[in-house]
């Protein structure tokens, strides 16, 4: 099969554009002629359509679609020619045409869905599969849809957590950088014709002009070498994983990332439990939304211990990572029967947790930035205003 680009005219004499797959174009153009469209031009795509991306907030957009048409009772392959007819998003029209095509030839959707791995994870395409083993495909995708905002909701809450300070902080950093390395040079410049001896902070001050744009340089390669490093087989998995336990250990910073991370895993595991999956399964899925590699591998670890026997909570409750808080409510509400709504609860309450946290950290690192930023000011005034003293102590003895 190879993949085809169109232009065509609908029954409304509308120009459509889109891609669909063929053996050939004889057979892409009687495709076309199907849906009732009059092809102007099909070529042979060069883009390969596992490639094809949409952000979270299509994604969205696209699955309570989905699920709104099921739930009113719309067959599976009408919905998909209704959301490809009439959206006006270009890319889910030429995903929903991909999905219908495989479809029509036989294919269940979760394996079409799983063509298009930068679009449906591991987790959307599970949930998808133990939806049509159970036919409840319409709350599957009512759950996914749900399961999509708060994974947004929680990243934004980090996103916010952590760009403000830091940007605040880089800024504080520049704005000091342009202090030392170019006003106090330039005012210490007017005393060095002078007898007068330069105080010890002035020196100590104009010597670390000279350093600090190397300091700089060498903090934004560290962290450029880190990622690349980290985002590649360079580094070893071992590393990897005592990296990513430091970064745990941060204080504030820390504590956020094993909350936040924690509650997407929640979140996950509810997804997938609702949607009638064993418990080492919904284990062995839900351990994808870990970015964190020192998490990631703890749940590795109570895979294991539940494989070979230990409840869950009796697994949970060996970590010495996972926070105590989530271990206690994994303990106080581990029954069978109610474990997807245990995971429902506890990720509502460790969302409250991050925000909560988030909160805090704003409050306290914006008065510490602007603290260590007004500190170094009063240190680089001083610096000026010292020779300054001694000048005129000089005029008054003469």
């Amino acid at each position: 099969m190879k993949t085809f680009e169109y232009i065509a005219f609908d029954n409304h004499e509308k120009k459509t554009r889109g891609i669909l797959s063929a053996e050939n174009s004889r057979e892409a153009q009687n495709i076309l002629e199907k849906r009732d469209l009059i092809p102007l031009k099909i070529k042979i795509s060069s883009k390969n359509i596992s490639n094809l991306k949409i952000n979270s907030r299509q994604l969205s957009v696209f699955t309570k679609q989905l699920a709104s048409l099921l739930a009113a009772g719309t067959p599976l392959e009408k919905t998909l020619q209704i959301l490809s007819n009439q959206t006006n998003d270009r890319k889910i029209s030429q995903l929903t045409t991909l999905l219908l095509e495989d479809i029509q030839s036989g294919q269940t959707l979760s394996f079409a869905m799983s063509k298009f791995p930068k679009v449906f994870n591991n987790i959307y395409t599970s949930a998808i599969l133990a939806g049509e083993s159970s036919a409840s495909l319409p709350s599957i995708f009512s759950d996914l849809s749900e399961f999509i905002d708060k994974e947004e909701k929680i990243k934004s809450q980090v996103t916010s957590a952590l760009v403000y300070p830091i940007l605040l902080l880089g800024v504080s950093l520049l704005v000091i950088y342009a202090l030392v390395s170019l006003v106090l040079p330039q005012v210490v410049e007017q005393f060095l014709s002078t007898n007068i001896e330069l105080p010890l902070l002035t020196k100590i001050l104009l010597s670390l002009s000279n350093v600090f744009p190397l300091f700089l340089l060498a903090i934004v390669l560290l962290i450029i070498t880190s990622l690349v490093f980290f985002r590649t087989n360079l580094m070893s998995e071992s590393f990897k994983i005592r990296i990513s336990s430091f970064l745990l250990k941060i204080p504030l910073f820390g504590s956020l990332i094993l909350f936040n991370q924690t509650a997407r895993f929640c979140s996950s595991m509810h997804l997938m439990t609702s949607a009638g999956l064993n418990t080492v399964d919904s284990l062995q899925i839900a351990k994808d939304t870990f970015t964190n590699k020192c998490l990631k591998s703890e749940i590795e670890f109570i895979i294991k211990r539940v494989l070979s026997g230990s409840s869950i909570s009796h697994a949970f409750s060996q970590s010495k990572v996972f926070p105590n808080v989530f271990i206690q409510l994994i303990a106080s509400g581990d029954v069978g029967s109610q474990i997807s709504q245990m995971f429902k609860n506890i990720h509502i309450f460790l969302n409250e947790e991050v925000e909560a946290k988030r909160n805090i950290m704003l409050t306290l690192l914006q008065p510490l930035v602007i603290l260590f930023m007004g500190v170094f000011v009063m240190l680089i005034v001083m610096a000026i205003m010292l020779p300054l003293l001694q000048m005129n102590n000089l005029i008054f003895t003469l």
